[in-house]
């Protein structure tokens, strides 16, 4: 179950109500849209009463992290429009966002469906309001699948070559909780320079904050974590760069496609490496196919950010 706010962040939340209770400001312009005072607020409220990693943050990670989310909400949702006449309100009611919110809520350690929205409404979050981020998302991840799918090359062979040299050497193979930070950067000095930062920032408050601040993953909002991944699941260069570290460790940036990568191992085991294969081979299709979108996601999410208009005032 998710914690209650602490009392520092109570008595933060209580100064900027008081601060801003008499006034609505306009801090941004994103393409058609605008962002007010008490968009932050809420959006506030709803990234740290749905997120634990967050409560250790200032006020001004907290604001700039709101700030960023909203943005990129917009952002995507300007881009969903152009190719979907999405019908929000209908889309509310629908099975397949009803599951998410239910998924989400026992992912994040809720027992009942009911138990989730009961906290929902303690936290003053709409349940609507919550469902429409997930609309987005929903969308947007079709908008990428819809685009890239023709572009998404798996070779089927060599996953089931791997698997079967896999299963013939080892009784056993390891299996990885992982947390990630991606970031993009231009050139090397401009990686270097952000590596320095985000390493700073993980011996300062930690690496699932430094995740939060720094991550452009969409896994930032849970602190970069990824969960249990198989080493038949990732490649090569990734298994050679956490295949040694011990639990609690983290890899050097990583360079992918997708950006630099920061792995940190929460966790690790060995597991039974006798499978059902044809099972396996779905599983590794699957993943490798949402590996590669997700790269093509981050890359088209950062160009149409570079042409949005985006106005501080």
């Amino acid at each position: 179950m998710i914690k209650v706010f602490t009392c520092s962040l109570i008595i933060f939340f209580q100064f900027i109500l008081n601060v801003y209770s008499n006034e609505v400001k306009i801090l941004y312009k994103v393409n058609d849209s605008i962002i007010t005072n008490y968009d932050i607020l809420e959006e506030v409220n709803y990234l740290v009463s749905l997120n634990k990693n967050l409560t250790q943050l200032n006020k001004n990670q907290l604001f700039s992290n709101a700030e960023k989310s909203l943005i990129r909400e917009i952002i995507k949702k300007d881009e969903i429009n152009k190719f979907y006449e999405v019908n929000y309100e209908e889309e509310l009611e629908s099975e397949k966002i009803n599951i998410i919110i239910k998924n989400f809520g026992e992912k994040i350690g809720f027992k009942s469906n009911q138990e989730f929205q009961d906290y929902l409404k303690i936290k003053n979050i709409n349940i609507n309001d919550l469902k429409k981020k997930f609309v987005i998302e929903r969308f947007w991840n079709q908008l990428i699948f819809d685009k890239y799918r023709n572009l998404v090359k798996i070779d089927k062979n060599k996953i089931e070559n791997d698997l079967e040299e896999l299963i013939k050497n080892n009784s056993k193979i390891l299996s990885f909780n992982l947390s990630e930070i991606i970031f993009l950067e231009k050139n090397r000095e401009a990686i270097e320079k952000r590596s320095q930062e985000i390493l700073a920032s993980i011996e300062n408050i930690g690496f699932k904050d430094t995740a939060v601040i720094y991550s452009i993953s969409e896994s930032s909002k849970l602190g970069g974590e990824l969960g249990w991944v198989n080493q038949n699941q990732i490649s090569k260069k990734i298994f050679l760069a956490i295949k040694d570290l011990e639990i609690g460790e983290f890899s050097k940036p990583i360079i992918a496609s997708s950006g630099i990568i920061f792995l940190k191992v929460n966790d690790k085991k060995k597991i039974d490496a006798q499978i059902d294969k044809e099972k396996e081979m779905e599983r590794l299709f699957s993943f490798e196919r949402d590996r590669i979108l997700n790269e093509y996601s981050i890359i088209y999410f950062k160009e149409i950010e570079n042409k949005a208009y985006v106005e501080k005032f």
